[in-house]
């Protein structure tokens, strides 16, 4: 039996939408450990809940991946977020539109880990 695709937009019905949320979270949360044992990675994962409940996943530690990150950001001249991203970020969620508020680099740009 093949599974026919679902559509991407809010789950109206609220105890449906939370059965949904718990079953993706677990999944997501798996594939993120999963990830940092095959292919040896250091990963945070944060994920909030509707009701605003903190569930994250991190590979060795979220502290040292945040510092990390924060680091970088820096380093790169990337802002983390800014009040113009939040707000754009929240007029495409509602459009429905796949965000990336990070830039992008070009090939060849990375530079290597130190």
């Amino acid at each position: 039996m093949v599974r026919g695709k679902i559509q991407l937009k809010k789950i109206e019905n609220r105890i449906s939408r939370q059965v949904t949320f718990s079953k993706r979270r677990n999944g997501l949360l798996k594939k993120a450990y999963e990830l940092s044992v095959l292919c040896d990675v250091e990963m945070g994962l944060i994920v909030f809940s509707p009701r605003g409940k903190l569930y994250e996943f991190s590979s060795p530690c979220m502290q040292k991946i945040l510092e990390r990150y924060k680091k970088y950001s820096e380093e790169c001249g990337i802002s983390i977020t800014t009040k113009d991203q939040d707000t754009q970020c929240v007029d495409r969620q509602q459009q429905q539109d796949w965000v990336w508020t990070t830039p992008t680099l070009g090939l060849g740009s990375m530079q290597p880990m130190k």
